[in-house]
């Protein structure tokens, strides 16, 4: 420590930091390896590493080389980045799955999700209009919401935009920062919101982020400090989003006239698997995949059939047509899974019924009427929530309503549902046809018990978000511009 001359600021130098300290005892970051940090960047837990100050104001902070308060002697909690509280789109594990349990290893949003649950049962603090907060958007529209830490010391809210921008959120301020690219930028994604995924790649104890943009494969590499980001591009044309299996990251893809599975080696390059069987005019809206961990598989559920990368001795990809040329309605939800394996609904000339997707599976076709709006583990018959998705029902007890029930997360182990419900005359084809704005509610709901909601008027409604970060939920509507936030 040394006294400047000017001012009697102290100076700290600790490792690669430089800090100043105020007459008044506060902190402030000067530069990290003689970088200087933009002003606005305030997470300085995020940044560096940094420990906010106790009792003291918000925004305080003091170098993470502390170990105890030189005010109160207190004794200082490390900065660290835990897996639990991450978000990846579109449903939290970045997954094709609607279902969070205990395989997703996302304890922060159960936590959000109860607590915020208990106070709204409490009608005294307010439902879930009075009590949410607007918060800016730094696009209106074309937006994708994660929580990870990318180049930072604990997660942090990232928003990418459908042609390729990437922001900071800082919740000291309550603003974006937007990351420019060192080179190449990201570049646009044509995936529609159910098959947006992104996953995280780990190298050098570093987390990336892999996601597909026209372009190709795209591995995105952050620099918080100087709000930059850096690209590497497998060339293709994307198939899909990416996911994550055995701790590998895997996107599929068209190059070069060939379907291959693609992950990032390294920071430097990329390893291939060819998709046996490929028929890339047929490999159309691939869902974002699902994980089939007993069966050691990720699938992409298609309109005309699925992919599969099963993981085995060694990585095989293989492209399976549903018979008697069936189709899928992926954006309709994910594979139904139970006790033996995985069901998906498929369309033929013959009527509905679901499949089961297992290998060396001999259980016969499950025959269905109607439609299914699934989470992977409930299923929505318009207004009829089913157990089992070839379940019936007493319509004399519950009779079947045009209420269309579009469920985005459903908390299994809480019993929790986040959801979407619109009153309709028409057949849910026509429904998911529509782009006309329509009054919907938005809905938070115990399974059989309270419900709040909150109403808007959208096109698309099905484009809409729910996350959880900072101790709080959100919900993001395309259509509407809006995003929200309830503090729990």
């Amino acid at each position: 420590m040394e006294i400047a001359r000017n001012d009697r600021t102290s100076v700290w130098t600790l490792g690669d930091q430089e800090w100043l300290q105020a007459d008044d005892g506060t902190f402030s970051l000067h530069q990290v390896a003689g970088t200087k940090p933009p002003a606005e960047l305030v997470d300085l837990d995020y940044l560096v590493g940094a420990t906010p100050a106790p009792d003291t104001s918000p925004g305080n902070y003091l170098p993470a080389a502390f170990a105890f308060c030189p005010s109160t002697g207190k004794e200082l909690p490390k900065v660290a980045y835990q897996t639990t509280t991450r978000w990846l789109p579109p449903y939290g594990d970045g997954s094709g799955s609607r279902v969070i349990n205990e395989r997703c290893k996302l304890s922060s949003a159960e936590e959000i999700s109860s607590r915020l649950y208990s106070q709204l049962l409490d009608t005294r603090q307010g439902d879930l209009n009075s009590r949410k907060l607007i918060i800016e958007l730094p696009r209106k529209n074309g937006l994708n919401f994660l929580a990870a830490n990318l180049g930072g010391h604990r997660e942090a809210l990232y928003a990418l935009s459908r042609e390729g921008s990437l922001f900071l959120w800082q919740r000291g301020s309550g603003k974006w920062l937007e990351l420019l690219p060192k080179s190449e930028p990201i570049g646009r994604s044509r995936l529609e919101s159910w098959a947006w995924s992104v996953a995280l790649h780990v190298d050098e104890n570093q987390q990336h982020l892999l996601l597909s943009s026209d372009s190709g494969a795209t591995l995105v590499s952050v620099d918080p400090l100087t709000l930059r980001y850096q690209t590497l591009r497998d060339d293709g044309s994307p198939l899909a989003g990416p996911g994550t299996l055995e701790g590998q990251s895997y996107l599929p893809q068209l190059k070069s006239g060939h379907v291959c599975i693609v992950n990032p080696a390294s920071l430097y390059g990329w390893d291939r698997c060819l998709v046996e069987g490929a028929d890339h005019e047929r490999m159309t809206r691939l869902s974002a995949p699902i994980l089939d961990a007993a069966s050691r598989r990720l699938l992409w559920i298609g309109e005309h059939g699925y992919l599969s990368l099963t993981q085995g001795s060694e990585l095989k990809a293989q492209w399976h047509p549903w018979p008697n040329n069936a189709t899928a309605h992926p954006e309709q939800g994910p594979p139904f899974l139970d006790g033996r394996g995985l069901w998906q609904l498929i369309f033929d000339a013959n009527g509905q019924h679901y499949l089961q997707l297992d290998p060396g599976a001999t259980d016969l076709p499950m025959p269905i009427k109607g439609y299914r709006l699934s989470t992977g583990h409930l299923s929505f018959k318009y207004n009829i929530r089913l157990e089992l998705p070839w379940g019936e029902h007493d319509e004399n007890i519950e009779p079947t309503t045009r209420e269309v029930v579009q469920p985005f997360i459903e908390f299994a182990t809480q019993k929790r549902l986040l959801s979407m419900r619109a009153q309709q005359s028409s057949t849910l084809e026509t429904f998911f046809d529509s782009r006309q704005p329509m009054d919907v509610d938005y809905c938070f709901e115990q399974i059989g018990d309270q419900r709040f909601s909150i109403s808007a008027r959208a096109s698309e409604p099905w484009n809409a978000q729910w996350f959880f970060f900072d101790n709080a939920m959100w919900l993001y509507i395309d259509s509407c511009g809006a995003l929200y936030r309830w503090n729990a």
